[in-house]
């Protein structure tokens, strides 16, 4: 019952016919359910790009109504008599469908939502980015696709594409401990009694509030914790007897794979190697590369193309392979926001003096 009142109370929000006790129930069932807020969000989206004015409503939209509300009947999924709207016994009720509108058009994408859900689960399923175990919570997002939830302690996160975050079930009760295994920037609510600790499989993160991002896909060369604002205390999982503190405007970067590179301590253990460098914003607009994806910007600040391929193929769910080993390491700056894969891949070969092809999901590139 709880997931049917939190479409019937999202549809009343979006329409701006909730009120306070209403949206803050809904706040309520969200911070239970924070799997919910990419559903709730995609709605809001929808809402927001094709409401139509007033004067555009037309009986023919009047009557889909009907028809998609008489379709929900025909396969079984109910609605209280309080929930529907009444019509008239007026031969002319058109100004009440025009002076109900919102009403009308948000119950349909909420019973549009609880359809799908009652008849399709599997296909809901697949679209949710959260999936719930006895003991843990999963958020995930795949190649193509970027989400922003709040946890059940108020700390809002914002995961890239192809990434995975893990937290317990009594997260927020006793402790905060997530589990990350892609790209995510954090803005954690203060609380010292519990710190916020995340676990990479090359770091692991304590803060009390602050906001920074953290990339850590498996099979990188690097993972980095860039710090925003507040401080951050990492610990390497080779070196857990060193603390390193991070200031803001501070990247820690950590070498994952190249042994060559790493050094051997007494007992011939390899020690990644670690560095901490400046973040350096934009000169033309001061902005920060390292979380330009939170704004759905993909940026290139002189990076290597086989790096770069890397996070266009998260981007933009397609295949890469780089035909040349000379062009690994060729370096090239960009920024794309709107462009597809193609216009982006094009803008690319013109700068780094490459050639490419595609076939289908798959772009091949040449010198």
């Amino acid at each position: 019952m709880s997931q049917e009142q939190f479409w019937i109370l999202l549809s009343k929000k979006i329409a701006g016919e909730a009120n306070e006790q209403e949206l803050a129930e809904l706040e309520l069932l969200m911070q239970q359910h924070p799997e919910w807020q990419y559903a709730a969000q995609n709605l809001s989206d929808i809402w927001t790009s094709s409401r139509n004015t007033p004067q555009d409503i037309t009986v023919d939209e009047e009557d889909a109504y009907l028809l998609h509300i008489q379709r929900m009947k025909e396969k079984d999924v109910v609605f209280n008599d309080n929930v529907l709207y009444k019509y008239p016994a007026e031969e002319n009720h058109l100004s009440h469908f025009r002076s109900y509108r919102n009403w009308y058009i948000g119950l349909a994408v909420a019973a549009s939502l609880i359809f799908a859900v009652v008849l399709f689960p599997s296909l809901y399923n697949k679209k949710q980015p959260v999936i719930a175990s006895a003991e843990r919570n999963e958020i995930s997002t795949g190649n193509g696709s970027r989400t922003k939830v709040q946890l059940p302690d108020g700390s809002l996160v914002w995961l890239n594409a192809g990434s995975k975050l893990h937290y317990d079930k009594s997260f927020g009760i006793t402790s905060r401990h997530v589990t990350l295994s892609g790209e995510a920037f954090f803005d954690v609510t203060k609380n010292k009694e519990k710190p916020f600790i995340i676990q990479t499989s090359s770091i692991d993160i304590k803060v009390v509030g602050t906001a920074f991002n953290v990339k850590a896909y498996p099979g990188d060369r690097t993972t980095e914790t860039s710090l925003i604002r507040g401080i951050i205390e990492v610990t390497i999982r080779n070196r857990p007897n060193d603390k390193i503190i991070l200031s803001p405007n501070e990247k820690l970067i950590v070498e994952n794979n190249p042994v060559e590179k790493n050094r051997l301590t007494s007992t011939g253990r390899a020690e990644p190697v670690v560095s901490i460098n400046p973040i350096q914003p934009s000169k033309k607009d001061s902005t920060i590369t390292e979380i330009q994806w939170v704004q759905n910007r993909l940026v290139f600040d002189d990076e290597r193309l086989q790096e770069i391929a890397l996070k266009m193929e998260r981007w933009y769910n397609v295949k890469i392979e780089i035909k040349s080993e000379k062009l690994f390491d060729k370096r090239i700056s960009g920024s794309f926001i709107n462009e597809n894969i193609d216009q982006a891949m094009e803008a690319l070969s013109i700068t780094g003096k490459f050639h490419y092809k595609r076939l289908n999901d798959t772009i091949i590139i040449n010198p």
